[in-house]
């Protein structure tokens, strides 16, 4: 059986569509990507939402370092391409469906903001780690990311924040390395059959 290091773990990711200073937050979450990494052990996956702004330069980041990604959309792609103002930002954010090791479609064709929530909290059940990039304002409101952050914390999935205006990063809850995988899978494939027939039994 494998042990605690062998186990592909899962780090969530959410942040603001709303960004002052996109390079520079680029720049912050490779640094933060490499050191989770590092953490979480080189069999590390992200799983991540895919709206505009602070989602897409985290998977963007992903694809550059050759971190596999599981995305969950909260729409058809057909419908989602309405949730983005910015024609290049959707061609991204194709592309990078594209280029994902697998891609997932929330169930229950909510409205949003409440499919935002549900890709949340499907984020929130698997993560072995998060990592988000928070204005440090405190946010009210159904999907959004400060919502994340407190189920986290209840939660106890270890946090760590980055703060989108000064780029400073803080753990909001520590982490502890030695923790099993909270999917409890041995096997990358192992974890995506799972996945498969768990949104195929949810359509």
């Amino acid at each position: 059986m494998s042990n605690a290091a062998e186990q592909p773990k899962l780090l969530g990711f959410a942040g603001h569509r709303m960004l002052p200073n996109t390079e520079a937050l680029r720049e912050t979450i490779r640094r933060e990507l490499v050191a989770m990494k590092e953490l979480l052990g080189k069999r590390m996956i992200v799983i991540s939402g895919l709206a505009a702004g602070a989602d897409l330069i985290f998977l963007k980041a992903c694809v550059e370092l050759r971190i596999p990604a599981i995305v969950i959309l909260p729409f058809p792609a057909e419908r989602f391409a309405g949730c983005f103002e910015d024609a290049e930002e959707w061609a991204m954010a194709q592309q990078l469906v594209g280029v994902a090791l697998a891609r997932y479609i929330a169930p229950g064709m909510r409205e949003a903001p409440e499919a935002y929530q549900v890709v949340s909290r499907l984020l929130l059940e698997w993560a072995d780690a998060f990592l988000f990039a928070w204005n440090g304002e405190t946010q009210k409101g159904v999907g959004s990311t400060g919502e994340a952050m407190v189920e986290a914390q209840d939660l106890g999935i270890p946090s760590r924040v980055i703060d989108t205006r000064s780029l400073a990063a803080r753990w909001e809850t520590p982490p502890d390395p030695d923790r099993r995988a909270r999917h409890g899978f041995h096997s990358r494939a192992d974890l995506l059959d799972f996945l498969d027939a768990r949104f195929s039994a949810s359509k």
